[in-house]
């Protein structure tokens, strides 16, 4: 069980390595991945910080089984498991490895495209090849796919709650920037969705 317990935070680490390490690699090469457009969304400002306590949160509590703290900041009803079984477990795991994974293909494949932001005067060229051939969105499809990984690893209400905020909030994201998308790269996009899904090609 310290393999279930430990993969999370472990797998945190590591996705959060390769991004920071992709990142610099970027800068390194003289490309600005980060949004320099001064507009912010009023809606995003407010939801922000609240989303932050809520991660800090989350992040609290894959370090608790790490570390066999026991501890608790959130009410049991929150982090009690809904269910104990093995096979969800092993499940989760996998798709966590997957996630990863699938992360790191999609960092190789953006090459210098890699951007944060919906900024119209910072955007890379449109990467339609490797595995954005058979996703539009494979970068924010390794975060839903990692995030119900966790939840399959820790069954608790206040994961499964993570992960439908989580999924939510990245499908709506999603769905700005393929109106951003449209207005950048106009018929070149155009023609992209036509050929490969919002998420995944089956």
């Amino acid at each position: 069980m310290i393999f279930f317990d430990s993969l999370p935070f472990v797998s945190f680490w590591v996705l959060a390595g390769m991004l920071a390490g992709r990142i610099l690699m970027l800068k390194k090469q003289g490309v600005q991945v980060s949004s320099k457009d001064g507009k912010k969304n009023k809606t995003a400002m407010f939801l922000f910080p609240v989303f932050v306590i809520i991660f800090l949160l989350w992040f609290v509590e894959i370090i608790k089984p790490a570390f066999q703290l026991s501890f608790s900041i959130l009410p049991e009803i929150l982090t009690n498991d809904i269910f104990e079984n093995i096979f969800l477990k092993i499940s989760g795991s996998v798709i966590i490895i997957f996630s990863l994974i699938l992360l790191a293909v999609t960092l190789i494949h953006f090459n210098t495209s890699l951007r944060f932001g919906l900024d119209k005067n910072n955007h890379g060229k449109l990467v339609t090849k490797g595995v954005f051939s058979i996703s539009r969105n494979p970068f924010f499809l390794s975060l839903d796919i990692y995030f119900i990984g966790i939840t399959l690893i820790f069954p608790t209400m206040f994961f499964v709650g993570f992960a439908l905020l989580v999924l939510v909030g990245i499908h709506s994201f999603i769905l700005r920037e393929e109106k951003f998308m449209l207005e950048v790269y106009k018929e070149e996009y155009e023609k992209y969705i036509k050929k490969v899904s919002r998420y995944f090609n089956f």
